[in-house]
């Protein structure tokens, strides 16, 4: 799927658009991330509604949640799957060494976190905070792609959006997880708030703390970097608008200079005609007629 989505369509809008390797390279990781998401968000969005997920209580009711059906637990298999094979695409896709840490880095954090829900049978919380970050990712590639093909007009306007929806996906996953851990599981009966391998029940005051703390400081790192980007690109806009002004008034003042400069001329070739005779002012005065009417 991967060759086919990069041979098919990102190769040929490449050749449209002629970018640099660095807007290359980022163009083909958006539009690679973008299809997995589209595809993870509406692959998510039809099991929350086909497990009635969006009844926040079924979150935790009926825990352990052994019974998961097919497309349920092969959606699990497949984002474990995806992510996993981050890896080895560094090695064969030749990626440079500096660009390979932040690509390590997201998908290490995507399997520690996938991985460990499916383990602790947290998968409809789990399911439910994907969906809401996959919603946010796919509004931020496609503006990342849409800003690449130069189509501004359009891309601006969606980054407002896609910042908005990345604040309110990490509030509301915070909101979700903490329903969930330190509200909805406690309400189990003490007996069955025991660690059972058998039956998958993970449902302990220590599991679930770890887990709210786990995804709370997940959800604050996420805001933080959010935060840094866009400080950044306010300095960078502040920047640019201060050397833009900077420009304009250089080009104001070589203008008002070159204004003064064909002043101070004139003004001097008029007192050199007057310290002239009255004849040679005369010349002098047709000749610079007969040059003018040429």
């Amino acid at each position: 799927m991967h060759a086919i989505i990069q041979e098919y369509l990102l190769d040929k809008v490449n050749k449209k658009l002629h970018l640099s390797k660095i807007k290359h390279a980022k163009f083909n990781e958006s539009g690679q991330l973008l299809a997995f998401y589209i595809v993870s968000l509406f692959w998510g969005g039809d099991i929350i509604l086909r497990e009635n997920l969006l009844n926040v209580s079924a979150l935790w009711e009926g825990y352990p949640h052994n019974n998961m059906t097919f497309l349920f637990k092969f959606f699990f298999i497949i984002q474990i799957s995806y992510w996993l094979h981050i890896f080895p695409e560094l090695y064969f896709q030749k990626t440079k060494r500096e660009d390979m840490a932040s690509k390590i880095q997201y998908a290490t954090l995507y399997l520690i976190f996938i991985t460990a829900s499916y383990m602790f049978r947290f998968t409809r919380l789990s399911l439910v905070l994907l969906v809401v970050h996959y919603l946010a990712e796919v509004v931020f590639h496609t503006c990342r792609i849409l800003a690449y093909a130069e189509r501004t007009n359009i891309s601006s306007k969606l980054f407002r959006l896609g910042d908005l929806l990345f604040v309110l996906a990490r509030l509301s996953s915070v909101i979700l997880t903490v329903l969930t851990f330190w509200y909805g599981l406690a309400q189990a009966p003490m007996e069955q708030q025991v660690v059972d391998l058998a039956t998958g029940n993970f449902n302990t005051g220590l599991f679930r703390l770890n887990a709210l703390v786990a995804v709370c400081l997940l959800q604050a790192w996420l805001m933080w970097n959010f935060i840094m980007f866009q400080v950044k690109r306010m300095r960078e806009a502040k920047a640019y608008d201060v050397s833009s002004a900077a420009n304009a008034a250089k080009a104001r003042k070589s203008e008002q200079e070159r204004a003064k400069a064909r002043k101070a001329r004139k003004e001097q070739e008029e007192k050199d005609d007057t310290d002239l005779p009255e004849v040679d002012q005369n010349t002098k005065k047709s000749l610079r007629q007969r040059v003018s009417a040429k």
